[in-house]
């Protein structure tokens, strides 16, 4: 992720989150506006009035519960804050018109509101929502000079006489600056913000960036290390075969027999090590029968289920065609079946089962009725590391589902009715196959 990427990632995300608590507070505001309607009538039943407010309060109310659940569903659209930033303006401004013009107690939300559009709005449509707001205070002014805001004023709000000249231009004056001024203070803000936000992406970049370095030197070295150490793993293993014969029997025959079980868990964990750090090598694709590839896994695992007394069974009577690498897709299923068996009890059957997909490609199943995925761990269960064999690498999960979408497939474990786990491995047809390689 790039520093631009994650800046606008997060922007968007907190946007969205103030978007949301706007709007549920906006909800809030229903039973204002209900209760102004009422008051209204009651104070000054004038027939405009009361048709103006019969129409915007539940207008408003509708837009409100509309927007919240809009964004319920989908989130922050591209202009819904633009939308309703206009809807807000053209509320204020049709409250202040039937409730004394300028004179209106709804007149001074405007500059809160301002530093909104400041803050949240396009460039574009905060200068011309300021403008719209300028042009309203214009018109209030003009019909107060001209006495013709008799008609806009509320008894209940607005004294008795006249309102002195110089006041009138004075409060008109003081709101078109204060509206000027609260969308440069909303602009200077989200600056300020959006500066700070990026000097904090960038950073954070800068430091994953350099501990994924630091992460790859540990990995080369620790696969080197991993390397160096099968050279006296072989020769041990070796002089413990030369030993074994002269060994026939006794406690020494026993302990001799642990040391090359040992040795070759061991080198079976360094293997799995050393495919994990190395970079996945090309595919050698090809079109294959994923049912054919299942015969063949469980075929060389039979004297081991035998031994646990585990019963195989393959399922794949019709093709499953897949354009795959059968080395690597036999290594993924391997993994599967041993730790199908490994989870199995003794009696129970382990099932592999291949079908072609109906877009193309092949699904294969491997199923046991063991104790099923751990719920604690979830989608860890791919993680490096996290295994729930007591003697386990923790590796083999996490290479069989690389190995899966390096074909451009997947890989998913699940628990399955009545007990136990299922994997699904997911192979792709030609022409998915063909482009996943072409970018792996």
């Amino acid at each position: 992720m790039t520093p631009r990427d994650g800046f606008e990632e997060i922007q968007r995300q907190e946007m969205s989150r103030l978007f949301g608590l706007f709007t549920r507070a906006r909800l809030a505001l229903i039973p204002a506006l209900v209760v102004l309607f009422a008051w209204t009538w009651w104070v000054d039943p004038t027939g405009w009035r009361i048709i103006i407010l019969a129409v915007a309060v539940p207008v408003l109310a509708a837009i409100f519960v509309i927007e919240y659940r809009r964004w319920q569903r989908r989130g922050l659209s591209r202009h819904a804050i633009d939308r309703n930033l206009v809807v807000g303006i053209l509320g204020i401004v049709t409250l202040s018109v039937v409730s004394g013009g300028l004179e209106s107690p709804f007149l001074p939300v405007m500059v809160v509101l301002t530093v909104a559009i400041g803050l949240f709005g396009s460039p574009a449509v905060a200068t011309w929502l300021m403008g719209f707001e300028m042009f309203a205070v214009l018109t209030f002014t003009v019909l107060e000079l001209t006495r013709g805001d008799r008609w806009l004023r509320l008894p209940a709000l607005s004294g008795e006489g006249r309102i002195p000249t110089a006041r009138t231009v004075t409060v008109a004056v003081t709101f078109t600056v204060l509206l000027a001024l609260s969308r440069h203070l909303g602009r200077f803000v989200r600056r300020a913000f959006d500066a700070m936000l990026r000097r904090t992406v960038r950073a954070q970049t800068e430091s994953l960036r350099a501990h994924a370095e630091r992460a790859e030197e540990l990995i080369a070295l620790s696969a080197e290390i991993a390397h160096e150490l099968k050279n006296p793993l072989a020769s041990v293993k070796g002089l413990a075969g030369l030993l074994a014969p002269a060994l026939a029997g006794g406690k020494g025959a026993e302990r001799l027999a642990v040391l090359r079980h040992e040795v070759d868990r061991m080198q079976a964990i360094l293997d799995e090590f050393l495919n994990f750090s190395r970079p996945l090598v090309p595919l050698a694709l090809g079109d294959h029968d994923a049912g054919e590839l299942c015969r063949e896994v469980a075929a060389l695992h039979e004297g081991l289920a035998h031994e646990r007394g585990v019963e195989l069974e393959v399922a794949a009577e019709a093709p499953a065609p897949a354009r795959c690498d059968p080395r690597k897709v036999k290594q993924v299923l391997i993994n599967l079946v041993q730790n199908a068996l490994d989870a199995a009890p003794p009696e129970s059957v382990v099932q592999l089962r291949a079908s072609a997909e109906p877009g193309g490609g092949a699904r294969v199943v491997v199923a046991d009725r063991g104790l099923g995925l751990d719920p604690a761990l979830g989608r860890q269960v791919f993680d490096p590391g996290v295994t729930t064999k007591a003697q386990g690498s923790g590796l083999g999960l996490t290479i069989a589902r690389a190995l899966a979408r390096q074909h451009g497939g997947d890989l998913s474990l699940s628990s399955r009715d009545g007990g136990g786990t299922e994997a699904v491995l997911l192979l792709p047809g030609g022409d998915e196959a063909a482009s996943s390689a072409g970018c792996a």
